[in-house]
């Protein structure tokens, strides 16, 4: 039976797990070295890339570690991925980055590559708790980006430590129109002895979703999410947006490959236990379609507990990693989220101010390179629709807000 590719599919792969730096919670570091070797060049090639293309044409490929560009091979699979017609995100923390390293990715890939760069606060002393950089450091970085017209986004993993400087965080990259990727705290790796700094669902309740939902350029695996079900629906209809939802995207949109080529259905989750399967033994393309867990995430039918019965269980689904980490099951409740709902018809008061967000973030992908060319729609009509759509959005955005 033929396989039905994706309109959007991300694989978050952690090249290696060498890195340069020695942040506090790295979620790659092991007490004892794995007895497999990391995937080799002809691996990554053939295992991780070839597939990510057979699973989605216009697929992603985001390379991490540890530190990627510490791999010798870093710029030769990415001039594969790049042949293969697929994106690169690169995470990296940016240390041996030069502008000569720098043009030399953009000639490899040919302007198909996109950097994340960690910045878990503006604030150098809330930075400095968990990141072995400052935040001037991560900002030069963003500049030679700039310099070389190079797509970046910024990554904040949220703890207790930074918690209260996300929102000033959020607004300076608002600001300067830099998108985010909110990344939760898990204690997986070097974060299983400082499970402390994790946040609870007060917390999410009067500081961390306030500050989301303030500033909505990370709209991207965002929960708890209360857009609503029946406008993203329609939204998604109409301009064909390749990305299913904004919110949870483990087996969805984003799946997770380690260094020695295990697979989970979050970057959160490797190394977990989980046993989802391993690309040196059967396809990625196959794991996705076989594996029971995958499966059942991808549906999203069977979450548990309040996740299960809620209004927004498919539209955001809480977050697998902190249900797993909580419970031992990925299927069960986030624990995180504040909202309690009676049944399905229970609405969150921050619905209509979640679907406006969506609304801008939208606006945002459609109207900024290289986000414009990523979440393009497949077809020349709905691309039209879409153009329509974000000038008669914009024109009654301003109206609202004289």
């Amino acid at each position: 039976m033929k396989q039905k590719k994706r309109d959007f599919f991300l694989c978050y792969f952690e090249s290696t797990r060498e890195c340069n730096q020695d942040c506090k919670y790295c979620m790659t570091k092991r007490d004892i070295p794995s007895a497999e070797k990391e995937l080799s060049t002809d691996e990554v090639k053939h295992l991780v890339i070839d597939e990510v293309k057979k699973i989605c044409n216009q697929g992603l490929v985001a390379f991490s570690g540890g530190e990627f560009l510490l791999r010798k091979d870093a710029l030769e699979l990415l001039e594969y991925n790049m042949k293969s017609g697929l994106y690169a995100f690169i995470n990296t923390n940016g240390e041996i980055l030069t502008p000569e390293l720098l043009s030399d990715i953009k000639k490899a890939t040919k302007g198909k590559v996109i950097f994340g760069f960690s910045l878990d606060s503006i604030d150098e002393n809330a930075h400095g708790e968990t990141r072995s950089s400052k935040p001037e450091d991560i900002l030069k970085l963003a500049r030679m980006c700039d310099r070389e017209k190079i797509g970046y986004f910024f990554l904040i993993t949220i703890t207790k430590l930074n918690m209260n400087s996300l929102d000033k965080t959020l607004r300076f990259l608002t600001k300067h129109n830099i998108p985010t990727l909110r990344s939760p705290f898990v204690p997986r790796g070097a974060g299983e002895s400082i499970k402390e700094i994790a946040f609870d669902s007060h917390d999410m309740e009067k500081i961390i979703n306030p500050a989301l939902r303030a500033n909505p350029l990370n709209y991207v695996s965002f929960t708890p999410f209360f857009a609503s079900p029946e406008y993203m629906e329609k939204t998604w209809k109409l301009l064909e947006v390749p990305i299913s939802t904004f919110g949870c995207q483990a087996a969805r949109g984003f799946i997770g490959i380690n260094a020695e080529g295990e697979v989970a259905p979050c970057v959160h989750l490797l190394d977990a236990g989980l046993d989802c399967g391993n690309v040196r033994k059967k396809p990625l393309s196959e794991i996705l379609e076989t594996d029971p867990l995958m499966k059942s995430l991808k549906d999203g039918s069977e979450v548990k507990g309040k996740c299960g019965k809620c209004r927004y269980k498919h539209s955001c689904r809480g977050c697998r990693a902190l249900a797993f980490y909580s419970s031992g099951d990925p299927l069960g409740e986030d624990p995180t989220c504040f909202f309690d709902p009676e049944d399905g018809k229970a609405r969150s008061p921050y619905e209509n101010e979640c679907s406006d967000n969506v609304a801008e973030f939208i606006r945002f992908l459609a109207l900024n390179k290289p986000w414009n060319k990523i979440f393009s729609p497949a077809t020349f009509r709905a691309k039209l629709k879409t153009v329509a759509w974000v000038l008669k959005t914009y024109r009654k955005g301003k109206r609202a807000a004289k």
